[in-house]
């Protein structure tokens, strides 16, 4: 009896350090690229506080194909697109955040780090019946470690890219992003593109269409970590 009494005390001292430990060995380290071993390119789109810009094109060809791909979705912008915010869950498309008002996060504190990502955390599942974690993408691609290390308390991590395709810029044209995209991209790559850019969606058909031919596939950031099927 008295070694079965040890026993439990032993188990109750020591589980709590084991579940510490098996959370302290959750990966927060930011990603910047996927696996080439995948054969995949992620495709990721940018929603921060413009309007449903080509929101609905980019979706219309997405679904056409059956692609999914992952949506970095800001708070503000699934609180003024929530049709677009529903038809792109209902894609089966993934889901991250990307702050609530698109601020630099390196300029504001702690508490508001932690607001800006569990606020929009709130509304994508009050709006869309979803959550956003794990990845979260840093406006402006602005972070520093202070930054990383708060998301990731809030269970959060860091999804920066490998390829930009150039679209936000102010002149941008598709034949433009088409060219950029296709002379880099490689299997791996974490592209990012921007909901309200037309150039995106207008050079979405000819990108999809040169990435089949290569045999390549698209898919989400889980897809080309190899998190995902």
């Amino acid at each position: 009896m008295r070694f079965a009494q040890l026993g439990l005390i032993l188990l109750c001292v020591f589980a709590p350090c084991a579940t510490t430990l098996a959370q302290d060995a959750q990966d927060y380290s930011e990603i910047s690229h996927g696996d080439p071993a995948t054969g995949i390119v992620a495709l990721t789109f940018d929603a921060g506080n413009e309007g449903g810009g080509a929101g609905a094109r980019i979706l219309d060809i997405l679904r056409a194909r059956n692609l999914h791909v992952t949506f970095f979705l800001s708070g503000h912008w699934v609180d003024h697109n929530p049709e677009l915010a529903l038809q792109l869950k209902e894609d089966g498309h993934e889901i991250a955040n990307h702050s609530y008002s698109h601020p630099d996060l390196t300029h504001l504190s702690d508490d508001q780090i932690v607001y800006e990502l569990d606020y929009t955390d709130q509304v994508a599942s009050d709006v869309m019946g979803a959550h956003t974690r794990p990845y979260f993408r840093p406006p402006f691609g602005a972070r520093n470690r202070r930054v990383l290390d708060v998301a990731a308390a809030s269970g959060f991590r860091s999804v920066y890219w490998s390829l930009d395709s150039g679209d936000w810029l102010p002149r941008a044209t598709a034949p433009a992003v088409i060219t950029k995209i296709l002379r880099y991209a490689q299997p791996g790559d974490i592209v990012v593109e921007h909901v309200g850019a037309d150039a995106s969606a207008d050079a979405l058909p000819t990108i999809l269409d040169e990435f089949e031919a290569r045999g390549w596939r698209v898919g989400t950031v889980s897809e080309v970590l190899g998190l995902s099927p």
